[in-house]
C-alpha cells in the first residue's frame, strides 16, 4: 500500500504539510524533492495526476542539452542543439529540434507510450506529421515518407548519449533512463533507496500548454514504517 493510502484510512487527521515536516527529518533527500517538486506537485503526485506545463519541460530539455554540450569536446557539435515541445488540447504534441543533421525539423504527432518505473524509463512518440525547414524540396518528400526511410536519405535522427533514439515506421522510441540517471533526483536516496525508484508514470496525454502524467508511488515498507513513526511521534508531541 502507498504511504498517502495508509494515511487516509489510519490516519484521516493528519494533513499533508504535517507529513512534509516530519519527512525533513529525511536529508539531504528532502531537500533534493523539494527543489524538483514544489509542495503542489508532490500532492498532485500522491492523488496521482500531475500536470507538468511546457515551459517547465523546455526548461529540463535545455539544461539537458547544454550539459551534454558541455561534456562533449569542444571541437564537437552536438546533434541536436535546440529542442522545444508544444502541447495541444486535442492531444497532439509538436516537437520543433534543430538538428546537426538535417537542420530545422518540426513534427506533430501523438504519445503512444509513456513509461517510468524501476526497471524501464521510455516514451514512444508516433509522427503523424513532418517538415523540414532548411532543405525546400525535399520537406515534400520528407512529410511523406516514413521517419524509418528518412534516415537514410537525411541523416539519423540522434538525440545524443543521454536519450538513445530507435525509429521504426513512423514510431519514435526514447530511451529515458540515462538521462534520468544523471539527474539530481537520481542520486538522492532514503535509507538506501533511490527516490527516483519510488515514482511510476503510467502515461501521459498532452493538453493545451501542459502535459497530464498518471502518476503512482511505491514507497518501500520499511520506509513507510520509519516515516509514519516520525509522523506519529511528531503529531503526538504537539499534542502534549
Amino acid at each position: 500500500m502507498d504511504m498517502p493510502a495508509i494515511i487516509s484510512e489510519y490516519f484521516p487527521g493528519i494533513s499533508a504539510e504535517s507529513i512534509s515536516e516530519a519527512v525533513e527529518d529525511y536529508q539531504p533527500a528532502w531537500q533534493v524533492i523539494k527543489h524538483t517538486w514544489s509542495n503542489e506537485t508532490l500532492k498532485e503526485i500522491m492523488q496521482g495526476k500531475v500536470s507538468v506545463p511546457d515551459s517547465v519541460i523546455n526548461e529540463a530539455i535545455a539544461e539537458s542539452l547544454q550539459a551534454e554540450k558541455d561534456g562533449s569536446e569542444a571541437a564537437a557539435e552536438p546533434p541536436v542543439t535546440e529542442l522545444k515541445l508544444t502541447s495541444r488540447e486535442n492531444g497532439r504534441l509538436e516537437i520543433f529540434a534543430n538538428t546537426k543533421n538535417i537542420g530545422r525539423v518540426e513534427f506533430s504527432g501523438t504519445i503512444e507510450e509513456f513509461v517510468h518505473n524501476k526497471e524501464d524509463s521510455h516514451v514512444i512518440y508516433r509522427v503523424r506529421e513532418r517538415a523540414l525547414k532548411d532543405h525546400g524540396l525535399a520537406s515534400w518528400f520528407f512529410s511523406r515518407i516514413s521517419m524509418s526511410l528518412s534516415q537514410k536519405l537525411f541523416g539519423k535522427l540522434d538525440l545524443g548519449e543521454s536519450l538513445p533514439t530507435t525509429i521504426k515506421g513512423n514510431y519514435i522510441t526514447v530511451d529515458c533512463r540515462k538521462a534520468l540517471e544523471q539527474s539530481k533526483l537520481a542520486k538522492a536516496e532514503i535509507k538506501g533507496y533511490p527516490v527516483l525508484d519510488m515514482l511510476e508514470i503510467k502515461n501521459a496525454v498532452p493538453h493545451d500548454g501542459y502535459i497530464m502524467f498518471e502518476t503512482r508511488l511505491n514507497i518501500p515498507q520499511e520506509i513507510q514504517v520509519a516515516a509514519l513513526d516520525l509522523l506519529l511521534r511528531r503529531h503526538t508531541q504537539e499534542g502534549n
